[in-house]
């Protein structure tokens, strides 16, 4: 996988647990959502010095990591008294995202993920930042981070014949560069000389 991909898993893993609540990416632009939402980011993009290789020799992997920010966004629990009027809104930001933490550490989505060479682990705490909206009457905000690990394939001669988008978005890359093969030694054949003394 690559970070793209990776990204698109980690976007769709949020939106399979929140089918209630909007999901976007930080940094992008567009109108913001009115709560429940969901905001994701990353950050520190990490890779091994040295790629690790298959038994054939035929592919190279790197290992990945990254730091991942989940900010939940709601309105919050409404509280009602007997005539069910609402009297306020009980901040469960917290409890909301935690839940979800679970979710991921669940044997069903550790699986899921494994096969995908993906790992999500959080670094604690789940943390309330509600007071940060300036306005807690309607909105309740909570973040936890998590470190995402994943295995990278670095093919071909320049280590990037898996890339699917010629030239990438930022303009590198070139076609001959992904379709460049590298040279492979399949057979060594070694002669012995005898020395006999003259």
């Amino acid at each position: 996988m690559n970070l793209g991909e990776v990204k698109q898993l980690l976007y769709e893993t949020v939106v399979k647990y929140h089918p209630g609540a909007m999901v976007v990416w930080e940094k992008t632009k567009g109108v913001t959502p009115k709560p429940p939402y969901i905001t994701l980011g990353y950050s520190n993009l990490d890779r091994s010095l040295f790629p690790l290789s298959d038994d054939e020799g035929t592919h190279k992997y790197y290992n990945y990591s990254f730091t991942f920010e989940i900010n939940l966004y709601t309105v919050g629990k409404p509280v009602k008294d007997d005539s069910e009027k609402v009297l306020y809104y009980e901040n469960t930001a917290v409890e909301d995202l935690e839940e979800f933490v679970r979710f991921l550490d669940s044997e069903e989505m550790t699986d899921e993920l494994a096969e995908k060479n993906v790992t999500i682990v959080i670094n604690p705490p789940v943390r309330d930042l509600s007071e940060i909206i300036g306005d807690t009457k309607f909105n309740y905000r909570s973040m936890a981070e998590f470190t995402v690990t994943f295995v990278g394939l670095a093919d071909g001669r320049y280590g990037v014949s898996v890339n699917k988008m010629v030239p990438n978005p930022s303009g590198g890359g070139l076609k001959e560069f992904t379709e460049a093969e590298d040279s492979v030694i399949e057979e060594v054949i070694i002669e012995e000389e005898i020395d006999d003394g003259n």
